[in-house]
């Protein structure tokens, strides 16, 4: 009987973080180049995650390799590598220290219908543009597409994040839909969102007249949440990390050599911090 031979070793996660905007816009990695580095580590089942970064500007890449070493040499043709002006780091990734924000198990293939981005997010109101203007003046939405034709309207909070629908309902969507749809308002939506002050954003929703459901109130994973309501009652939540305890971004996983930056290691471990189910 043959030996058995020992199965392929578990790809572990590591971060490569380009930090900085260089002043020179010559000196920037090609967009075109960028994509191509992205989809040849996708196509190999390497790619876990790939976007910008905006404090600080920068480029980060969240990828699978087995050791250390091979996450150096998977790196070595990284249009990002050499860049003046932009310190570069790679850093073993520990989801239990600093957190996914990306599913972490293997995708399925190319072309077999995987999900890969949550774009959209619905809320049913009564009064369309009564709800848009208070989206946008006391929550800070921004319009980012509109059609008056459909009524369909999305707003959000920062280029690239999720959109949120304000869909009000329609008698000639005929039945059941519209009655449905109809019974959807002045519900909880089940939707988070984060915010810098828990207290800052009470204070700011009571001052526009908004009705504050639970106020602020600290949870034992040490955030604070506020649930509040639109002016339909519909109900969201909203929580805020204290700075105490967020994670540090350059947390290492056990065993794993620190962030690559001038040969030195570096990185404190901090106890996890998670966001609250709605």
């Amino acid at each position: 009987m043959e030996p058995r031979r020992p199965g392929p070793k578990p790809k572990r996660l590591y971060v490569r973080i380009a930090r900085g905007d260089p002043s020179d816009p010559t000196e920037r990695p090609a967009p075109r180049a960028l994509r191509e580095f992205a989809d040849n580590l996708e196509r190999v089942g390497r790619l876990i995650a790939h976007g910008a970064l905006t404090e600080p500007r920068g480029d980060a890449l969240l990828f699978r390799a087995t050791d250390m070493a091979e996450a150096r040499r998977i790196l070595r043709t990284d249009p990002w590598r050499g860049v003046p002006d932009a310190p570069y780091e790679i850093f073993a990734w520990d989801a239990r220290i600093a957190g996914s924000g990306v599913n972490l198990e293997p995708a399925p293939a190319r072309g077999s219908g995987r999900l890969t981005a949550l774009r959209r997010v619905t809320v049913v109101v009564a009064d369309q543009p009564r709800a848009t203007s208070w989206y946008a003046e006391v929550l800070g939405f921004r319009v980012r597409e509109e059609d008056p034709t459909t009524g369909f309207v999305e707003l959000s909070l920062a280029r690239g994040s999720a959109g949120l629908s304000l869909v009000a309902p329609r008698p000639e969507w005929g039945e059941p839909y519209f009655s449905e749809a109809r019974a959807r308002i002045g519900r909880a939506t089940g939707i988070v969102f984060q915010t810098d002050s828990a207290s800052a954003l009470e204070l700011r929703l009571r001052h526009a007249g908004a009705r504050i459901t639970e106020p602020v109130r600290p949870v034992p994973w040490g955030g604070r949440t506020l649930r509040f309501l639109d002016p339909d009652g519909n109900e969201f939540l909203a929580y805020d990390t204290p700075l105490s305890s967020r994670p540090d971004p350059v947390a290492t996983a056990a065993g794993e050599p620190g962030p690559e930056v001038g040969g030195r290691a570096g990185g404190r471990r901090r106890r996890p911090v998670r966001a609250p189910d709605a």
